[in-house]
C-alpha cells in the first residue's frame, strides 16, 4: 500500500498538469478568436477600402447634410404658428436668416478679393426683403421695394464718401449686386411660400390624412425638390457615365460634364412630372417648367462657379459639409425660385382642390 502523501502528492500533480492543460487549450482558443478577429476585421476594412473607392467623392458627407437638412427644411416650410394672422411667418423668418448668412459668405468673399462693401446697410436691406416679400404677397407695402432702393444706393454712396474710399463705384456696384443677388432673389421661396392663399392639402401620413397645409407651402417644396434633383441627377449621371464625356464649362467648373447636364435635366422633368401629379399641377405644365428649373438651376450653379473663380475663392463657406457654404447650396434656387413664382402666378390657371 503506498505513502498516502505519495497518493497525495501525485493527485496534486495530476491537477496541476490538468490546470496547465485547460489554460494551454484556453490560450490556443483566445489565440484562434484574436486571430478570427483580426481576419474579420481586415476583410470589413478592405470591403470598406473597395466601397469608399466606388463611392463618389464627397457623398458620405452630402448624405449626411441631406440627412439633417431636409428634416429641417420640411419643418421650416410646412409648420405654422399663427395661421389667421400671420400665414408662413416661421418660414419667411428662417429664409430671412438664411439670407443673412448667404449674405455674410457674399461679402466675407468680396472682402477677400480687396472690395469695401457697406455691410451693414446691406445685411438690413437682404433681411428686409424677405419681410417686404411677405408683406407684398399679402397685398401691402407694394412700393415698399423702390423705396427700399433709393434709400439703400444713397446711404451706401455717402457712406464711401465719409470712408474715403479710393473705388467708390466698385464698392457701390458690388453692395447693391450683393442685395439683388442674395436678398431679391432668395425672397422668391416666400413668394411661392404665399402662393394660393386659402388653399391647402393634408399631409399623407401612414395612418390617414394628417393636418392640412398652405398649397403654397407644397409649391415651395415642388421648386426646392426639382431643382436639388437637378443637382443630384446631373452628379449621380456625371460621376456613372462622365468619365468620357465632353466637359460643359471646363474654365468654370472642369468637373461637370455634358452627360452630367443632360441627366440633370432628366432628373429634374421626372421630378416634375411625379411630384406636379401628387400636387395637382396639371402634367403639361409640369413637362414645361421640369426642364425649365432643370436648365435654370445648371446656369445658376455655373454663374456662382464664375462669381468664385473672380474672387479666388473655392467655395463661399463651409457650413454644409460636402456641398460647402450655404450660398453654394442655395445658388441655383435663386434662379429657379423667381422663375417658378411667375410661371405658377401668372401661366399656370387657378387650380382647384
Amino acid at each position: 500500500m503506498s505513502d498516502p502523501r505519495e497518493r497525495l502528492r501525485e493527485a496534486a500533480n495530476e491537477a496541476h498538469e490538468r490546470v496547465r492543460i485547460a489554460q494551454e487549450q484556453m490560450r490556443e482558443a483566445q489565440e484562434r478568436a484574436a486571430a478570427l478577429g483580426r481576419e474579420y476585421a481586415h476583410e470589413a476594412q478592405e470591403r470598406a477600402k473597395t466601397v469608399s473607392a466606388t463611392m463618389p467623392p464627397g457623398l458620405p458627407k452630402r448624405l449626411l447634410s441631406a440627412f439633417v437638412g431636409i428634416p429641417l427644411i420640411l419643418a421650416l416650410i410646412f409648420v405654422e404658428v399663427w395661421p389667421d394672422r400671420f400665414p408662413g411667418i416661421v418660414f419667411t423668418l428662417a429664409v430671412a436668416l438664411i439670407a443673412l448668412i448667404c449674405a455674410s459668405e457674399y461679402f466675407k468673399a468680396l472682402k477677400h478679393r480687396g472690395f469695401r462693401p457697406n455691410e451693414q446697410l446691406s445685411y438690413i436691406g437682404v433681411v428686409v426683403l424677405q419681410f417686404a416679400a411677405w408683406n407684398v404677397s399679402r397685398g401691402q407695402l407694394v412700393n415698399f421695394l423702390p423705396v427700399m432702393l433709393v434709400v439703400l444706393t444713397i446711404a451706401t454712396l455717402i457712406n464711401q464718401v465719409l470712408r474715403r474710399e479710393s473705388e467708390p463705384v466698385a464698392n457701390l456696384g458690388v453692395t447693391l449686386f450683393g442685395v439683388a443677388y442674395v436678398g431679391w432673389l432668395v425672397s422668391y421661396l416666400v413668394f411661392l411660400r404665399s402662393l394660393l392663399p386659402g388653399q391647402s392639402i393634408a399631409i399623407p401620413l401612414p395612418w390617414g390624412d394628417g393636418p392640412s397645409v398652405s398649397y403654397g407651402a407644397w409649391l415651395t417644396l415642388y421648386v426646392i425638390a426639382v431643382t436639388w434633383m437637378t443637382d443630384t441627377g446631373a452628379y449621380a449621371f456625371g460621376v456613372r457615365f462622365g468619365k468620357n464625356s465632353r466637359k460643359l464649362a471646363p474654365s468654370l467648373s472642369p468637373n461637370k460634364t455634358v452627360i452630367g447636364a443632360i441627366g440633370g435635366l432628366i432628373t429634374a422633368t421626372l421630378t416634375s412630372l411625379l411630384w406636379g401629379a401628387w400636387a395637382h399641377l396639371p402634367w403639361y405644365h409640369c413637362l414645361i417648367l421640369g426642364p425649365i428649373l432643370g436648365a435654370l438651376g445648371q446656369v445658376g450653379d455655373l454663374c456662382e462657379s464664375a462669381l468664385k473663380r473672380d474672387l479666388g475663392i473655392k467655395d463661399f463657406g463651409g457650413i454644409m459639409p460636402g456641398h460647402g457654404g450655404l450660398l453654394d447650396r442655395f445658388d441655383s434656387l435663386l434662379f429657379t425660385a423667381p422663375i417658378a413664382y411667375y410661371y405658377l402666378a401668372l401661366i399656370v390657371p387657378r387650380i382647384h382642390l
